[in-house]
Parts: C-alpha cells; sequence; structure tokens
C-alpha cells in the first residue's frame, strides 16, 4: 500500500498544506479519504491514471471535506462520454444522509441539475454508513464509527494485509478509541494546539492522549490549521513518545510506504 496525502492541512491554506484528501493505492485500486478542495489538481499533478479510483470515503458533509466531489463526477462523466472511458463502477461511502446530499445538490438545485444530464450518476454506487461493517469481502473490509463532529463517521479499513483507521474530523471520541484496537495505523486530525481549542476537533495534546492508548505502528497526523505549524517538531517528539511506533506530519504530497 501507499499512502498519497493530498491535502494535509485545513480550509485555510499554508505553504505545505490545505484541504482534506488522502490517496490509498492498494492491490484493489485506489481508495480517497475525503475529496476536499484541490483533490483533482493534486491527482493531475502525480499523473494519476484517474481511473484507478473506485472507492471514496467521505467522513461528513463540510465543503472542505466534499468541494471536489462534484467537479469529480462531472469529470468522470464527460470523460467517459468523449473519451469511452470510466466505465467501472465506483462507490461512494458517507455517513447517514449522504442520499439526500446528492439528491440536494444534484437534483433539487436547479443550478446544478444540469449535471444529471450529464448522467454523473450512471456508474455511482452510494452507501449510507453509521454504525458497523458497511463493506466485506475475503481480503477487504470497511467498517464504520459516528464520532463527535457534526454528522460524521470514521473509518476502519483492511486492505492488503493492513488495518488502518482514518478519523476524518472529531473531537476526541471513545467510539473511535476502541474500533482502532490493534491498529497498524492511524491517520487522526490535529487541527489546533492545547489551549487553543477549535469547534469539536482535537488538540495536539489530545491527540498524544488517543494515541498512547491505541499505540498503532504508524501515526499520521492531518488537518492542520497554519496555527499547528510551529508545532510540528513538538507533536511528532510527542506522537513518538507516546506510540512507540512511526509518526508522520505529512506536507501535501508527501507519500508514505506502508
Amino acid at each position: 500500500m501507499r499512502i498519497i496525502i493530498l491535502g494535509a492541512g485545513s480550509i485555510i491554506p499554508t505553504k505545505d498544506r490545505f484541504g482534506s484528501s488522502i490517496l490509498l493505492e492498494t492491490s484493489l485500486g485506489g481508495i480517497l479519504l475525503d475529496i476536499g478542495p484541490g483533490t483533482i489538481e493534486k491527482l493531475r499533478r502525480i499523473r494519476l491514471n484517474l481511473e484507478m479510483i473506485n472507492k471514496i470515503l467521505i467522513t461528513h458533509f463540510h465543503i472542505d471535506h466534499v468541494s471536489d466531489l462534484l467537479p469529480f463526477l462531472k469529470m468522470r462523466a464527460l470523460i467517459r462520454k468523449t473519451r469511452g472511458k470510466f466505465k467501472d463502477i465506483i462507490d461512494i461511502y458517507g455517513p447517514k444522509g449522504l442520499n439526500d446530499f446528492i439528491e440536494d445538490l444534484l437534483v433539487k438545485n436547479r443550478f446544478l441539475s444540469y449535471l444529471m444530464d450529464l448522467d454523473v450518476l450512471r456508474d455511482v454506487q452510494l452507501h449510507e454508513c453509521w454504525d458497523g461493517v458497511v463493506a466485506a469481502e475475503k481480503e477487504f473490509e470497511i467498517r464504520s464509527v459516528p464520532v463527535e463532529h457534526f454528522n460524521g463517521v470514521a473509518y476502519r479499513i483492511r486492505v492488503d494485509g493492513v488495518d488502518l483507521v482514518y478519523s476524518g474530523d472529531t473531537m476526541p471520541d471513545e467510539r473511535l478509541i476502541r474500533m482502532a484496537e490493534n491498529v497498524d495505523i492511524l491517520i487522526h486530525e490535529c487541527s489546533c494546539p492545547s489551549g487553543r481549542k477549535l469547534g469539536k476537533h482535537t488538540t495536539d495534546e489530545e491527540l498524544v492522549e488517543i494515541v498512547s492508548m491505541i499505540k498503532p505502528k504508524i501515526i499520521i497526523a492531518v488537518h492542520l490549521y497554519p496555527e499547528m505549524e510551529e508545532r510540528i517538531r513538538s507533536l511528532k517528539e510527542s506522537l513518538k513518545k507516546a506510540s512507540g511506533g512511526l509518526v508522520y506530519v505529512p506536507s501535501d504530497m508527501d507519500v508514505i510506504e506502508v
């Protein structure tokens, strides 16, 4: 597995980080974890064959995690129509309300309903997730649990012999911690420094505490707001001490080989 960090930041750009999206390159194809602003451009930069992406996992419906979804679907439909590509099904997973979210965007919205004329949902399967297993095959599984962040979910993915948990946006949540037991890789948000709590997010000190309980083999801290930039070195040191494993606080376009 290769983990390509497309967006390790927040809606406020810094020199090295912007948006929320991570690509998992697996033997079963590409899996996008969120599809925030700039995702498509960064996929273009790495010259990815977009046909390899067959799953998108959305953690919640805030624009910094979903804003490239409609452009992605439109691009896919136009390339299919003009070049005969993108004939395979793409599975889109998201929390409860995913079907209503798509209907509100594509059917009820008179300014965007033209996208339905392009048949953007022809090869799309929507899967609403909440608490439990949402996809299971012999060598692949997706589980989800609700987390404390505006109808958000976290995911646990088993593929290529690796177990990975992706938090999305969340406050520290016992449900995620239980789901992440014995996980190989934890990708968890770290939005803000301790003492500067921002909404329903996780601070650096809170993430260290979470990691000390889970002790993943690899911890990847993402969704950093600009206020975290000055604390990256100390965050790495604290996470290393808490986990005893490998620690990454990546920039956009970083690649992590597993």
